[in-house]
């Protein structure tokens, strides 16, 4: 697409799908040149039976996402999963929509490294960010079928959606609110100002 046009949906989707199991999962196209129609996208989501959605995608302005975040508020069933974005600064102070929006459905993931250390290019904030996973050697596969690794709050992110999706099978009457504090339940609080609720081991 015109905002990241390197196929970066086919590695998100089988990091995603490779935690998955055997759950499943729904695919829709970022409407990069209509960004509008995050309103429809979200609606329709909702409307399939969709709890959880991982987005890895993001931008400096704020416009671009001003539909996303009125969809997104209007449908509090449907957790949001979003990566913090790969720039090496303070989103609290520099903000990265959406990451950067104020919704009760939504937590922000970064990467780590497998010890919880935070890696020069991963973005934080002790107020925008909710939590830390490793996501810096991530097998994944591309638009070709190589198989190669990736790593970045981009794959952050979906490794949070898809504990959140396991929570969720398992607890089919849990809440947006209930699947935030599972993951807060799994998260060590290391006391740092870099995330609000710590590393998910």
């Amino acid at each position: 697409n015109a905002f990241f046009p390197l196929h970066h949906g086919t590695t998100v989707f089988s990091a995603l799908s490779e935690e998955l199991g055997d759950l499943k999962s729904a695919i829709y196209r970022f409407p990069a040149k209509n960004m509008c129609r995050f309103s429809d996208l979200i609606e329709h989501a909702e409307n399939a039976g969709v709890r959880i959605i991982n987005m890895s995608m993001g931008s400096y302005s704020r416009d671009d996402w001003t539909c996303f975040y009125e969809g997104a508020k209007q449908h509090p069933h449907i957790l949001f999963v979003i990566s913090a974005g790969n720039n090496g600064f303070n989103i609290d102070s520099n903000p990265v929509f959406p990451a950067s929006f104020d919704l009760e459905n939504m937590v922000v993931v970064t990467s780590s490294d497998l010890f919880g250390r935070l890696p020069p290019q991963s973005n934080y904030g002790r107020d925008s960010v909710d939590f830390m996973v490793p996501a810096e050697q991530i097998d994944v596969f591309d638009h070709r079928g190589v198989y190669t690794t990736a790593g970045g709050s981009s794959y952050a992110a979906p490794r949070v959606a898809a504990l959140a999706a396991r929570f969720l099978a398992k607890n089919k009457r849990a809440s947006t609110e209930d699947i935030i504090d599972f993951l807060k339940s799994r998260a060590i609080n290391s006391r740092s100002e870099l995330v609000k609720f710590g590393w998910i081991p």
